[in-house]
């Protein structure tokens, strides 16, 4: 039995494939599982009581402020003393990071402590702690070989850890979509996207009139009361904050409509579903894009910039009228799609320790 650290933080994008990859690995009975991270970040918010949650003190970096980084260096040192009494204390057999600068100081004091490092890369971008991280790790397990290349140590391709998906081939159709000819699905994220709900507001009477069309739209807490007033008269659009059980709508959907955070496109092309992706543009290093234009390239997605003139209706609408492009595009997504790569990756971890 091994125990494993994982150490993550920021955003779902960095948390949700770590705790799919614990689900694994508590499931396989590989052995005991922690997490480490801060208590006012997501990480906290998402993991809570759910699995043993060990706090580290953490800082960002600011980007574009020297004075607000003045501090920085003492942080830092505070940053890595945390993290090196929270290894010391827990004793893990391996660390894990998934990036987000909270895992950089965790990474670091368990290469101090002679603990074995693993990475796991969600982007085709990698970040700017899973690039630092790396020269600490024994591995890296990537969802883009493009991200490889800013990486200082062996890498494996394995696709991003997703939670267990829906094994019923004929799902219970949600009653949002039931009935309808059409299935259109909007994620915007947790906290929403703006810009593509502002392109989605500009359209929303084309939506409207559109004959025999369900049109789920998660917009988001910021924009739900906003949205809701704008398409009240629809009854064929059904706004929401937040979808917190998204896989039935996600697997009975024709087309997904969302940004590019990789956990998403990871869940999207295990399904195997055609997409139109709208990357957010202020992404660290424009990894959205990267990650959209990869399914772009496989013809899996349609991609929408914000800097472009808004073409959002006329790709939606051109697909629903297409099954066959739809069809095709979902078996292209299908094929870049690992919805195993939680376990796979757990047993290869597994492995590595166990030898």
């Amino acid at each position: 039995m091994k125990k494993v650290m994982f150490a993550c933080g920021g955003t779902g994008g960095h948390v949700y494939p770590a705790v799919a990859l614990a689900e694994s690995w508590r499931s396989a009975g590989f052995g005991e599982v922690c997490f480490a991270g801060r208590t006012a970040g997501m990480e906290y918010r998402l993991i809570g009581d759910k699995w043993r949650f060990c706090p580290v003190l953490a800082w960002p970096l600011r980007r574009g402020s020297v004075a607000a980084n003045l501090l920085l260096p003492f942080r830092l040192v505070r940053s890595l003393l945390s993290a090196l009494k929270v290894v010391r204390a827990e004793r893990p057999d391996l660390v894990v990071g998934t990036g987000g600068y909270v895992s950089l100081p965790v990474v670091a004091a368990a290469r101090i402590l002679g603990v074995p490092v693993f990475l796991q890369e969600q982007n085709a971008v990698a970040g700017v702690a899973n690039r630092v991280a790396s020269r600490f790790a024994r591995k890296v397990y990537l969802a883009d070989a493009a991200a490889a290349k800013a990486l200082r140590c062996p890498w494996e391709l394995t696709g991003n850890p997703v939670r267990p998906l829906p094994v019923k081939e004929k799902p219970a159709v949600p009653a949002e979509f039931a009935g309808a000819e059409r299935r259109v699905l909007v994620l915007g994220g947790s906290q929403g996207a703006k810009g593509l709900n502002d392109r989605l507001l500009a359209c929303r009477e084309k939506i409207g009139a559109r004959r025999g069309l369900a049109f789920v739209w998660q917009t988001g807490p910021a924009q739900i009361d906003e949205v809701t007033a704008a398409v009240k008269e629809f009854p064929n659009v059904h706004p929401a904050a937040f979808v917190s059980q998204v896989y039935p709508y996600m697997q009975t959907a024709d087309l997904v409509v969302c940004r590019a955070g990789a956990s998403t496109l990871a869940e999207i092309t295990a399904f195997g579903k055609p997409t139109i992706l709208v990357p957010f543009p202020f992404a660290t290093a424009n990894h959205q894009e990267y990650n959209a234009r990869t399914l772009e390239r496989a013809g899996a997605a349609l991609v929408e910039l914000e800097s472009e003139p808004d073409d959002l209706w006329n790709k939606i609408s051109s697909l629903l009228d297409d099954p066959e492009r739809l069809r095709a595009m979902g078996e292209a997504a299908r094929k870049l799609g690992h919805p195993d790569s939680a376990m796979e990756i757990a047993k290869k971890l597994h492995a590595e320790v166990s030898e």
